[in-house]
């Protein structure tokens, strides 16, 4: 499924000196926006500003490089998540606050989403990362649901494991909705009604 470069670009003048982060972020961008497959090696070596002679250096092949990119982009997602499940509220109101910002979700959707959505069926590599990130997230908020109800903030009757897959299933269709074009005020529908399960 994936491409390589032609060997010709393999030697496109001596490999220079580059900031790897830098090239790195800017080959996350890049396949954030268009995906694996639809980016190309132009693409990429664009973005990064560096030759091929240098990417392949450094970051392998195509499917390496894309890779190392997601795991970049798990990193950075996963700080965020957890800064907000973890604030300084009360178990519930992290929650909301999490689901509040859905409503800013990036127009390129979630990269994690994404990536399930083009390598989700595969068995090992990219595809069973992105599952494990979910299910990460799936239970750190089945988790944080938990200790609601045990504060008293949800109903005894509420179930923190479906309301968590509830959750993560609002998020992932709502990556798919704004790449397809929802508008904002579709997203923050989408979000007020998740709010209002989460009362």
């Amino acid at each position: 499924m994936f491409k390589k470069c032609d060997n010709k670009d393999m030697n496109r003048g001596r490999p220079k000196q580059f900031d790897e982060q830098q090239a790195l972020e800017a080959a996350m961008q890049v396949f954030w926006e268009k995906g694996c497959e639809a980016t190309s090696c132009e693409d990429l070596l664009q973005a990064m500003e560096i030759n091929a002679g240098s990417m392949y250096a450094t970051f392998g092949d195509k499917q390496t490089l894309y890779e190392r990119a997601f795991s970049h982009y798990c990193s950075r997602a996963s700080e965020q998540f957890l800064e907000k499940l973890n604030g300084p509220g009360t178990p519930l109101e992290n929650i909301r606050s999490f689901v509040q910002r859905l409503s800013d979700i990036d127009q390129k959707g979630c990269m994690i989403a994404n990536t399930l959505i083009e390598f989700g069926h595969e068995k090992s590599g990219v595809g069973k990362h992105a599952r494990r990130v979910v299910g990460q997230v799936r239970k750190a908020l089945e988790e944080k649901l938990a200790a609601a109800q045990a504060a008293g903030e949800l109903a005894p009757g509420t179930c923190p494991s479906s309301l968590a897959a509830f959750i993560v299933n609002t998020m992932q269709g709502l990556s798919v909705s704004i790449r397809s074009g929802a508008g904002r005020d579709t997203i923050r529908d989408v979000v007020s009604t998740a709010l209002r399960l989460l009362n």
